[in-house]
């Protein structure tokens, strides 16, 4: 094989070995995993085993809170399950459906987290993005006393928030801060139906699955039970 060959064939492994690395790199690397508070609080997306186990080690967590509602027959779940109970953390799921969540839900989460018993927390939905943004800024509303201008200001320091595509999120906890100020009543104790024009669709209910193997599915997941 002449010298130009090999350099050929070198360059078309090289960039074999790339692409797989890059299809299969949250086999082994943190996925949008960011530190909130030391020892308290720590954001991400669904990780897969070995980060999950670093990222427990790491950061000693007690207590996952999964942000999302899945069946107990998803790869995903199977996979974390696993983690859990070889690991012997706390696992609670709220489950939120649709990318978003309702302001019980929120109220919930926030006390979650903010609970010592608890920390360090890990939460996290799937992506890591919208319904984990939505957790972090109930936080901040209920237990730090955040506006909602503050804590929107905060998740825009995340690469993935962006202001219009995300602008759902926006009213959302624009919504949560105005309930938790008290001034929002009207949407606490409005009927659905009158809800429908201020809020966006959550799709789920305000029940937190504190026991994994019972969740709340989807009519998507009961179809691919």
């Amino acid at each position: 094989m002449s010298g130009r060959k090999r350099r050929v064939v070198a360059i078309l492994v090289a960039a074999i070995l790339c692409a797989l690395a890059i299809d299969h790199r949250h086999e082994l690397f943190e996925k949008r995993v960011r530190v909130i508070a030391p020892g308290q609080l720590v954001r991400g997306a669904w990780q897969r085993p070995w980060p999950l186990r670093r990222l427990i080690d790491r950061e000693r967590v007690r207590t996952i809170v999964t942000l999302t509602a899945i069946n107990t027959h998803d790869p995903k779940y199977v996979m974390q399950r696993k983690v859990v109970d070889q690991s012997g953390v706390d696992w609670i799921i709220v489950p939120m459906r649709g990318s978003t969540a309702t302001i019980d839900q929120l109220a919930e989460t926030a006390d979650l987290l903010a609970d010592p018993a608890r920390q360090p927390v890990f939460f996290h939905c799937v992506a890591g993005h919208h319904r984990t943004n939505l957790a972090l800024a109930a936080y901040r509303i209920r237990h730090d006393g955040w506006s909602a201008e503050q804590a929107w200001s905060e998740l825009l320091q995340f690469p993935w928030t962006r202001a219009e595509a995300d602008a759902d999120d926006l009213r959302l906890i624009e919504a949560f801060a105005a309930v938790h100020r008290g001034r929002g009543k009207e949407l606490q104790h409005a009927p659905e139906a009158d809800l429908a024009d201020d809020l966006p669709k959550p799709g789920g209910s305000g029940i937190v699955a504190r026991d994994p193997h019972r969740l709340a599915m989807d009519d998507g997941q009961r179809r691919h039970r």
